[in-house]
């Protein structure tokens, strides 16, 4: 009897990103940001994407959820290509596979209360909420740690911890498959970043939620994930279990990463503990 194994949940596919940069005298240049990546997540697993700034990493995420089309390769859910769903399709797709940007302050519509940004992605225009969508809201909103009182609140009334755990559950809400996390914890404070870090591993196995982390943080990567991709001006340098990628890497450039790591741990409070 054969066996069908199932496509990756996300997968890239010689993706390659190449802009044009205007210079004097009206002439340009083609600078390339990405050169042919190619990664894929399952359902359930975990992998970090990890580099300096500049390593092309915002262009990847950009790529992998089609709010930039890259210049060659494949985007693909399931076995699908991105490229070629029509738009009903791909908002369906894009339900399954949400976003944490990095400062959770700006991912925030100032316009809005707590209770509106949540239920945001299940909303069709600027209707009224009704119980049910509150009921919800307020789920999710319990389930990273806030409570109904936060539901009135305008993100200027949010802490940064506060902001990034109503971004994790208006990302939530959805039920998706998979969460792309982009910088999640950078811009918060070293408690912070160890509260949030551990809330993410927390649903991630809670809900076998598949998690791509995008981060300079080589600690956070260690923390939450099982493989690791390491990126450098665009181009995949090495990828494998984090654990092994973290005892002998083969890259000279994933050395100097290693050696350049901060000493105190963001995935651990101020005592240094994890419990």
């Amino acid at each position: 009897m054969s066996v069908v194994i199932a496509p990756p949940l996300l997968e890239a596919r010689d993706l390659a990103v190449q802009v044009h940069t205007a210079q004097r005298w009206g002439k340009g240049a083609q600078r390339q940001l990405l050169h042919s990546v190619n990664l894929s997540v399952h359902c359930g697993q975990t992998l970090a994407v990890v580099g300096e700034s500049g390593a092309g990493k915002s262009t990847l995420v950009r790529s992998l959820l089609r709010l930039q089309r890259p210049s060659q390769g494949q985007v693909l859910i399931d076995g699908h290509d991105l490229a070629i769903l029509s738009a009903a399709e791909l908002r369906a797709q894009r339900r399954r596979i949400q976003i944490v940007f990095q400062d959770p302050i700006a991912s925030l519509n100032p316009a809005l209360d707590v209770l509106q940004i949540v239920t945001d992605p299940l909303r069709s225009g600027i209707g009224a909420i009704g119980p049910a969508l509150r009921e919800q809201a307020l789920a999710q909103l319990r389930t990273v740690g806030l409570s109904a009182e936060h539901l009135s609140r305008r993100a200027s009334e949010l802490s940064g911890g506060q902001a990034q755990r109503v971004a994790i559950a208006r990302a939530l809400i959805t039920e998706p498959d998979m969460l792309i996390c982009d910088e999640p914890v950078s811009a918060l404070d070293l408690a912070l970043r160890a509260q949030v870090l551990r809330l993410l591993m927390d649903l991630q196995r809670q809900r076998s939620l598949a998690l791509l982390l995008v981060t300079h943080d080589l600690h956070a990567a260690r923390f939450l994930c099982a493989r690791t991709l390491v990126l450098r001006q665009g181009e995949v340098v090495e990828q494998g279990a984090t654990e092994a990628l973290f005892a002998q890497p083969a890259a000279a450039y994933t050395r100097e990463l290693l050696g350049s790591m901060l000493s105190v741990d963001p995935a651990r409070g101020a005592t240094g503990s994890i419990s």
